[in-house]
């Protein structure tokens, strides 16, 4: 045999390689998308099965805690805690009031974040993987444009010009989605914080509801067009978000919006209204007598956002509060009413609505009732380069870094190897560290990720770009 046949079929070779490492990736990719929510009609899917959003906020630690006063060790410990009270979700504050961590200038101009803001939400994010719990992710917040927070004079800027608004989703919200997109942890977006408060409230600027409905349409659209992960506004109460008779009609539905911004992706793909004790006298119980077909919103999934963690509460003539629905039936009694999920204020107890000490034995009901609705079942596809759905190398492709998810409280050795079949990287990250893995200088190609953890061996397939 002649050297140019020997050098004909070994480029036949590596061609049948890439492919077979093409299609391994492609299943890859089928495995993450499945894991990611996505929506059918009315309700969440995951892995094409339900999903019931059983979950809680967990608001802040520290007050600002992205590029603040982050804490891997709380967050780590929450998600766990979480997850193992059963809970499969968690609502929170990326900026509590825009003080800290986004690059805002007097007039209003948003120039980006900084790079201590990105590397805490890298962590976190990697943490909610880690422990499986979806995250909605709330970027902005009422308190933005309080008077008692020291920029709130820039945030009301950034509302007031359009071209202010779009410096903040070109320079914030587009990185961010493009930095966690791949994450199917990365759940959805909720845009603002009970919004209504900029409009309703003197001390938070008063602003006409045309400036806030464009700002929710084109951090809507921005979203939408660059990623597939949901969008939803956190709306202080449904008289705001319905067309019902004694609402004030629903400011956020896509012809309202789309007034503002003409854009088809300037929509919210499902509604989250908040209930507290006041919004249950005047418009009803979504835990007894309200569905969200009541409400004339039952065209999308329709979740609760907020509700105290004791329970589910009234106000009487008073104006006091009155427990109407114990926490041990609320998720499950919210389920029966239509609703697709109920995050409860807070898991860590930020103020005086209750804990996870109060709601786990809610979420624990739930998960012994419906187990199947809190934790559908991946189901692998047996491609090549997949096992265990518990392990995960995200994103793919990539070019900076990989993280890599394993079940909680395992060591795990991690390999690289490219095609050649040359080791690339080697490393043994201990149940305490997460793995990430740093590709800068990876040659762009395909390479092999083996995962040892004790008796097991993962395999998956990488592509550098």
């Amino acid at each position: 045999m002649n050297t140019q046949t020997i050098f004909s079929k070994q480029k036949t070779l590596v061609k049948y390689i890439i492919l077979f490492m093409f299609i391994s990736n492609l299943f890859m990719v089928t495995r993450i998308y499945a894991q990611r929510i996505t929506i059918d009609g009315n309700t969440f899917r995951v892995y094409g099965k339900e999903i019931f959003m059983n979950g809680v906020n967990t608001p802040w630690d520290n007050w600002n805690d992205f590029g603040g006063n982050y804490d891997h060790h709380f967050w780590n410990a929450e998600f766990q805690e979480i997850r193992e009270a059963g809970g499969n979700a968690s609502r929170i504050w990326i900026s509590c009031n825009g003080d800290v961590g986004i690059d805002i200038s007097t007039d209003g101009k948003v120039n980006g974040a900084t790079q201590a803001h990105w590397d805490n939400l890298d962590d976190m994010f990697a943490l909610a993987a880690e422990h499986k719990i979806y995250i909605m992710a709330t970027l902005t917040s009422f308190d933005h444009t309080k008077n008692t927070y020291t920029k709130y004079l820039r945030w009301r800027n950034m509302l007031a010009d359009s071209m202010n608004v779009i410096s903040y989703v070109d320079n914030y919200v587009v990185p961010f989605i493009n930095r966690y997109k791949d994450n199917p942890y990365l759940w959805c977006i909720d845009i603002c914080n009970e919004i209504e408060w900029m409009h309703e409230n003197a001390e938070c600027g008063n602003i006409p509801w045309e400036k806030l409905q464009y700002f929710v349409a084109r951090v809507a659209a921005a979203v939408h067009e660059n990623s597939t992960v949901l969008v939803t506004l956190g709306s202080a109460a449904v008289k705001w978000n319905s067309d019902c008779s004694g609402c004030e009609g629903n400011f956020w539905s896509d012809e309202n919006l789309q007034a503002q911004f003409n854009s088809p992706d300037a929509y919210l793909d499902f509604y989250s209204p908040h209930y507290y004790g006041w919004v249950v006298r005047w418009f009803g119980n979504f835990a007894l007598d309200k569905t969200p077909d009541d409400y004339g919103i039952n065209d999308r999934p329709c979740m609760v956002g907020e509700n105290p963690a004791k329970g589910v509460f009234t106000q009487n003539v008073s104006n006091q509060s009155v427990l109407v629905v114990p926490i041990s039936e609320a998720f499950i009694k919210t389920y029966q009413q239509g609703w697709k999920g109920l995050l409860v204020w807070t898991s860590n107890g930020v103020d005086g609505n209750g804990s996870l000490a109060d709601c786990g034995p809610g979420l624990t009901a739930f998960q012994n009732q419906y187990p199947e609705l809190v934790s559908p079942d991946s189901v692998n596809t047996g491609g090549p380069g997949l096992s265990s759905a518990d392990y995960m190398v995200w994103p793919n492709p990539a070019k900076d870094f990989v993280y890599i998810n394993r079940p909680p409280g395992r060591e795990i050795e991690v390999k690289v190897i490219d095609l050649f079949g040359k080791k690339v990287f080697s490393s043994v990250f201990r149940p305490t560290e997460y793995p990430v893995m740093n590709i800068q200088s990876f040659i762009p190609g395909v390479y092999v990720v083996l995962l040892h953890s004790g008796q097991e061996l993962n395999r998956f397939n990488l592509l550098v770009l």
